[in-house]
């Protein structure tokens, strides 16, 4: 079977004047080697149509300098940069993958985004938060686990996991205020904000965490552990979608047989 075909939302940047559709290697890299899936990078601003959505087997929203602009939440000003291409597709096409059973994955934005689609809001954590990364420390160095999370017994990334605390690195600005209806708490850090939540219920996986798994995919234990568990729901949906789709086909008619009428039932 080929791998699953995961879509990758990518954010705009305008580099000498002109807009970029934009990801980092890092996601694209855990996704091909840890999950085992193959990957269309996705721009802005549209949503996707329902049978384009239909085509892929699962959904990731990655992380970025920008923030979810607050007009989407009712929330005060705060800092940006903003993406408003990034925040029309994500808001948009992540409830309704969801509805459609496609796996959902979503990193430090890409939780953010999952929270206001759902209808939650964000708040800003301000520029000294203990959360922020020290920009004086090299890259690598940046994404090494920076604090511990508690971890909600018997929910998805317990399943995932098997341990009620770990710890994970922290880069960002923002953070989640009020979740959503329909979003569970997943883990929460000690100063109360929220690392990882849920759609719940969902047909399959759907799981945002706020910390930077991408980074460290192939060598930490936690950050392996959950590309690996979208990857198996993402080839999970991908075995449903060819077998259905055979079941649409049906079988080709051979010698003088006549083709069967109707088709999927």
């Amino acid at each position: 079977m080929n791998r699953p075909l995961v879509a990758l939302a990518c954010s705009t940047e305008t580099w000498d004047g002109v807009p970029h559709a934009a990801v980092r290697r890092a996601y694209v890299t855990a996704l091909e080697q840890v999950a085992d899936c193959s990957v269309v990078l996705l721009p802005g601003p549209d949503a996707l149509p329902d049978e384009t959505l239909s085509r892929f087997d699962g959904l990731v929203l990655g992380g970025h300098e920008s923030n979810v602009a607050p007009a989407h939440y009712a929330g005060p000003p705060a800092p940006g940069p903003y993406d408003p291409d990034r925040d029309a597709l994500a808001l948009s096409t992540a409830p309704r993958a969801v509805a459609a059973g496609l796996p959902l994955l979503g990193i430090c934005r890409g939780l953010q985004e999952m929270n206001v689609a759902y209808g939650g809001t964000l708040r800003d954590l301000g520029p000294t938060a203990p959360h922020r990364e020290d920009l004086a420390l090299p890259r690598d160095q940046q994404y090494l686990p920076a604090h511990e999370i508690w971890i909600t017994p018997g929910g998805r990334l317990h399943q995932l996991l098997g341990t009620d605390r770990t710890r994970v690195n922290s880069l960002h600005g923002q953070a989640i205020d009020r979740l959503a209806p329909g979003m569970r708490a997943e883990a929460v850090a000690l100063d109360g904000v929220l690392e990882a939540v849920s759609v719940h219920p969902a047909q399959t996986f759907a799981l945002g965490v706020q910390w930077h798994p991408e980074w460290y995919a192939a060598t930490d234990a936690v950050s392996r552990r959950v590309f690996e568990g979208f990857g198996a729901a993402a080839a999970d949906r991908a075995i449903g979608r060819t077998r259905r789709g055979r079941t649409a086909v049906g079988p080709i008619p051979q010698g003088n047989a006549k083709p069967a009428v109707g088709g999927r039932r």
